[in-house]
């Protein structure tokens, strides 16, 4: 009896196991391991992706006998450079120029093709240069700045003479005891259009290689540096114990001259050295360069910022850079970077001091005091050529009255080019519309503030919107305008290691 019912018992977990356990096992749905969020036990069906598809890229799971240690930080965001030095500065006074376009009056004979340049540029007084800058160059003198700095576009084209002969006019600013720091702007390397102008046509000179530019102006920032970047012409000043000049080469002349510019790789890297030294040490870092570190203009689009801004932008306010200064528009700029429109006066962001073409009416400089306590006042002035003329007993009118004479030149020039784009409208409109372009042009080169409401309402605007918008010259205007609600020639800058920092 008892052996037939030990063969039913057999039988029967024989049939249970034929019946429910193998059917199971064998379609893989029997599992007892818990998953994400359940309680007790889960039904799972069986993957058939590959593990490399089902394993979340961002996630690692140690294993249990392996204990893990922090990363090594791998990004600038996550080294951070610290808390900064709040250190006591030294009083400091700079002067800063750029766009000189010097051009020896060896190179033209100041015939019809020196007048078909100037007739077709954007305001150079190209006649004048010398006078203009000997007024300039006394007025440095007499300042007696700590530096002045030079910010690129030395020559009107990079004409090897015209180089030999401004770096010997240089000469005398620094026997009065003041260093001139140089960097090259787009015009003055390799470029391919350094010309003479003789007679009725122009012909080609001589220009100079990135050798040749440091060597003319070794004596002007290049031999004094205390660094120099491994890939450019870029170069470390120590202007003192607690300020440092970063004269950075952002123009591109290698296999070609372009018009815009970029920093180099390594360049970039040497200036985060610098930096990182100077933020450790509590000393302020000016940098400078030809190219704009920002969009700065709605009217000059094109080939006007760094190529790769925006690393160098972060970089520079990774270790809370005060200001940059920059060339290259002709436009006399100021602009504060934010991360976006509302953000709050305390917060800190880089600003950028643009300066106006010393060559174009009206012949502005930048002045810059550095202060004890770290903050920085910034305005502009222009070179009083008309007093510099009277003290040297010249005779020529144009000199004499220079700010009359030099306005209407401007006028006269940029009436000319944009008169050539209206057409088909009665001629006094056309000559309105054309002065009301040049009196705007005039104003914003100079970063005079503009009155948007009563410019629009005049006659000029009014027709230049019924005629010629759209058009390139109306964007112009528009542009000039909505650029200029602020005033571009002073600001008073706090020290950024006392602002928000977001």
């Amino acid at each position: 009896m008892k052996k037939r019912l030990l063969c039913l018992l057999l039988l029967l977990f024989a049939l249970f196991a034929v019946i429910i356990v193998v059917p199971r096992a064998l379609d893989g749905t029997l599992a007892t391991k818990p998953g994400p969020g359940s309680e007790g036990t889960e039904i799972v069906t069986p993957p058939t992706e590959t593990m490399e598809h089902i394993v979340y890229p961002y996630e690692t799971v140690p294993k249990e006998e392996e204990p893990t240690t922090p990363a090594e930080p791998t990004t600038q965001a996550a080294e951070g450079p610290g808390e900064p030095v709040d250190r006591e500065k030294i009083e400091t006074e700079l002067i800063f120029a750029s766009d000189m376009h010097y051009m020896s009056p060896t190179l033209t004979d100041y015939g019809n093709a020196f007048n078909e340049l100037i007739d077709n540029g954007d305001g150079k007084v190209v006649r004048y240069m010398v006078e203009i800058w000997d007024a300039f160059a006394e007025e440095v003198i007499e300042a007696h700045p700590d530096a002045l700095v030079l910010s690129g576009d030395l020559t009107i084209n990079g004409e090897r003479s015209n180089h030999q002969e401004f770096a010997f006019r240089l000469a005398k600013i620094e026997a009065a005891g003041i260093p001139v720091l140089v960097i090259p702007g787009n015009h003055d390397i390799n470029n391919p259009y350094a010309t003479q102008y003789f007679g009725n046509a122009q012909s080609f000179v001589e220009t100079v290689s990135p050798e040749g530019f440091r060597s003319i102006y070794a004596d002007y920032g290049y031999s004094e540096a205390v660094s120099h970047a491994p890939d450019s012409l870029s170069y470390l000043y120590a202007l003192n114990e607690t300020t440092w000049m970063l004269m950075l080469d952002s123009c591109i002349y290698v296999p070609q001259n372009e018009v815009d510019g970029e920093i180099k790789e390594g360049t970039m890297l040497w200036i985060e050295q610098c930096l990182k030294e100077a933020y450790a040490q509590g000393i302020t870092v000016i940098p400078v360069a030809h190219h704009n570190l920002q969009e700065l203009s709605r009217v000059y689009v094109e080939e006007c910022v760094i190529r790769n801004h925006e690393e160098l932008l972060t970089l520079l306010e990774k270790y809370l850079t005060p200001a940059f200064f920059s060339g290259h528009l002709h436009v006399q700029r100021i602009l504060k970077h934010t991360k976006g429109p509302g953000t709050p006066d305390e917060v800190y962001g880089i600003t950028e001091m643009v300066s106006n073409a010393l060559i174009i009416p009206p012949c502005q400089y930048g002045r810059l005091s550095l202060h004890t306590d770290g903050t920085m006042s910034y305005h502009t002035k222009n070179t009083d050529v008309s007093a510099w003329a009277a003290r040297h007993g010249r005779s020529n009118e144009d000199l004499l009255n220079f700010e009359q004479f030099s306005e209407q030149y401007i006028r006269d020039v940029v009436m000319k080019q944009t008169y050539k784009y209206i057409k088909y409208i009665p001629e006094k409109r056309k000559e309105r519309m054309a002065e009301f372009y040049a009196d705007l042009y005039k104003d914003y080169y100079a970063g005079r503030q503009i009155d948007y409401q009563e410019r629009t309402d005049e006659l000029g605007y009014k027709w230049w919107n019924d005629y010629m918008n759209p058009s390139v010259q109306f964007r112009q205007i528009e542009g000039m305008l909505k650029d200029s609600v602020v005033n571009n020639n002073n600001i008073e800058l706090p020290n950024p290691i006392h602002q928000i920092r977001e």
